[in-house]
This record gives C-alpha cells, structure tokens and sequence, in this order.
C-alpha cells in the first residue's frame, strides 16, 4: 500500500495536523517494558522469559478482546501463562510500577531525530499531536522528571494536543484516538498523517481513514509484512522521515 519513493516528496502536501505515536515512535521504549515485564515474571516466578518472547505475548494479547484494563489484564495474562499460582493482581502491579518508576523516570530516551522532527515540523507552523495509549502518569514523568527527555524537548511545551490511555474508552487498532484528535483539532482526515511504528497502529489509522508513515521499530520484526501491506509510507527510521522532510 504504501507509496513509491518519487511520491514521498510530497509527503506532507495539504497537511496541517501531524499525529505522532509514542512508544515505538518517538520513545525508544518498547523493549524497554518488555524487559520490566519479563523481570515481573522472573520475580514472581523464577522463570527467565526474554523480552522477544513478551513481545509475542503482547501481540497475541491485544488481538483478543479485553473489557478491563489493558495493562493490568496482560500482568494477569503472563502470570497465568508462566505461573500456575493464583496472583493478586494489586501484588504484581506494586511488583511492575516499582521497577517501571525507574525505567521512565531514568533510562527511557527519545530516539535519533525524534527532537529534531518534532521542532522543525513545529517551526514551520504544523500543529502536533501525541495520541498514545501510555498513561497521563507516565507521561507526566517524562515532562517533568526523566532529564533525558526534559534536555530535548518538553512534551507539553511542543505537542497542541495529547490524548493518553485515559482519553479513550476503545484502545488501538480501535480508531478512537485518532478520530478524537481530528474531532480536537476540528479538522478533516485528508489534512492529517499519523507518524506510527505497530501494527496496532496502523490498524488504527486505517479505519479512521488518515494518511499513515509507518516508522519501521525492530520490535515489530514479526509483524512488519502486514504492516507495510497497511501503511501509505514507510520510513526505515526516523533519521530517513526528517531527511525527507527538510528536502
């Protein structure tokens, strides 16, 4: 689906809305959790799974319908997958939110050209958006306190709107976040694109009917040929979208 290369020039023709992902997109984060949650199962278990293996679980996770908490029902689902004890959740969450503190408060980084994109579309004049499935909590560590992020760029300073985990009742590949968005910024989908690195996301962005760059994370090795059937553009990096965009 997505476009040839002559055609990427005119990438940003007619936008006036660019909708960034974050984890995967902007954050070098996705490996990141899958770490903190194979060391929750490693504490609550013994048992050593690697982060490619959580990766998997994930995916396989979100492809079943979940009416509770993302987040809390996927501690419950590998609890149940590597363990056969019978967890309270609230105990393996106090496990998780100590060690996640740590990671977004001190290790996680935005990726290579990730300050530089986001400045160069804000200096000439395009509104941003952050439409993510992270927490508001989350997010307010990374604005305040993780000095990583802070020394590139504040996302509430740079971003017109976020929209987190909390702002939908529907989670990606459900379009709810985007068609939000538009619905925010009162503007239609042809002057929109969506800057997304999984398949969730571009699933999303499909059935909101936007424009999507797909911004290859090698996390996502697995399901990249279903991806690059789904997306308009693809970019094997960030490096490569910010090079194109300043041509």
């Amino acid at each position: 689906m997505f476009e040839s290369k002559l055609e990427y020039k005119n990438i940003l023709n007619n936008k006036e809305v660019i909708i960034f992902d974050l984890d995967g997109t902007l954050l070098d984060s996705v490996n990141m959790f899958n770490e903190i949650y194979a060391l929750v199962i490693k504490n609550i278990s013994g048992i050593i799974v690697s982060a490619d293996q959580i990766q998997e679980d994930w995916d396989e996770f979100t492809h079943q319908k979940t009416e509770g908490d993302l987040y809390d029902d996927f501690l419950l689902y590998l609890s149940n997958k590597y363990t056969s004890k019978k967890h309270d959740i609230n105990v393996i969450k106090e496990i998780y939110n100590k060690l996640e503190y740590k990671y977004i408060s001190e290790e996680v980084k935005y990726k290579k050209y990730a300050k530089e994109i986001v400045i160069e579309l804000k200096e000439r004049g395009y509104k941003l958006v952050l439409a993510t499935l992270t927490p508001k909590y989350a997010i307010d560590i990374y604005n305040d306190i993780n000095k990583n992020l802070i020394t590139d760029f504040k996302i509430y300073d740079i971003f017109d709107l976020v929209l987190t985990y909390e702002d939908v009742k529907e989670k990606k590949p459900n379009p709810e976040v985007y068609l939000k968005a538009m619905e925010k910024m009162n503007i239609p989908k042809e002057k929109c694109l969506i800057i997304e690195d999984s398949l969730e996301g571009v699933k999303a962005a499909n059935s909101a009917g936007i424009e999507v760059v797909n911004v290859v994370d090698e996390n996502m090795y697995q399901a990249q040929e279903t991806i690059d059937a789904l997306s308009n553009y693809k970019m094997n990096n960030l490096e490569e979208f910010y090079k194109l965009i300043i041509k």
